[in-house]
């Protein structure tokens, strides 16, 4: 187990558009205004972000523009003291965005109207399988740990992607889309993991969010140092 203070604390950045309420978002004020991650949780999503990242670059064409969209998403299990929330494992849900009819009915017929044609996309948002979230909280129960939120990765598709996807600039801070699931889910912890090549180097930048009463807010994100040796990684502005 990572020591406390051997994290080093993430804040995320502020001005992000409020895209409507979810009711229990009134309980943000009793919700610990920190979470920390530590260490194999911290690494084994870091490589699955990586991993995704890289079969993106992968599969750019002869004109340099890559056609896999990388997704990586996980769901945060841990404890919490009433003070700070400790993310002790994830898992890695299957994702049912173009597989699900009734998925792909829900992203065409009303995400893509309220958030924007990019989600038209079937390789754009991630939908856990049902089955499998239920699986992953009853396993995670088992061993004693509660469902705090999850982690999603963005990357600079608004650079790199087709250009004409290339309108919504994607960053640490949660897109419309994000906020509202975010506050309609009122899970504490709610992660943006965002990568982006420089050069031969991947910069990663990370934020945490919460549900606040008018919209999201920033949550304290505290990353193993180890995760520093090992990566190079931006704090926000």
């Amino acid at each position: 187990m990572e020591a406390k203070e051997s994290a080093r604390p993430v804040t995320a950045a502020t001005g992000t558009d409020s895209a409507g309420g979810a009711d229990g978002a009134r309980l943000f004020g009793d919700l610990p205004e920190a979470a920390r991650f530590e260490l194999e949780p911290a690494r084994r999503f870091v490589e699955n972000a990586v991993q995704e990242y890289q079969q993106c670059l992968e599969s750019r064409d002869a004109d340099g523009v890559p056609h896999h969209p990388p997704r990586a998403s996980a769901l945060l299990f841990g404890r919490s003291d009433g003070a700070e929330i400790t993310i002790i494992d994830i898992e890695f849900v299957p994702n049912v965005r173009g597989s699900d009819e009734s998925v792909m009915a829900e992203f065409e017929g009303k995400i893509a109207p309220r958030f924007g044609d990019v989600y038209r996309n079937a390789g754009r948002g991630f939908w856990c399988d049902d089955k499998g979230v239920l699986r992953a909280i009853k396993q995670q129960s088992a061993n004693g740990l509660e469902l705090m939120g999850s982690v999603h990765s963005h990357p600079n598709w608004h650079e790199i992607g087709p250009p004409h996807e290339r309108y919504q600039q994607l960053s640490e801070n949660p897109t419309r889309m994000d906020e509202f699931l975010f506050r309609q889910s009122c899970w504490p912890v709610n992660v943006i993991w965002y990568i982006r090549a420089s050069g031969d180097v991947l910069i990663h930048r990370v934020a945490g969010w919460r549900p606040g009463p008018q919209q999201c807010e920033p949550l304290e994100i505290r990353i193993p140092s180890a995760i520093y040796d090992e990566i190079n990684v931006e704090l926000p502005p």
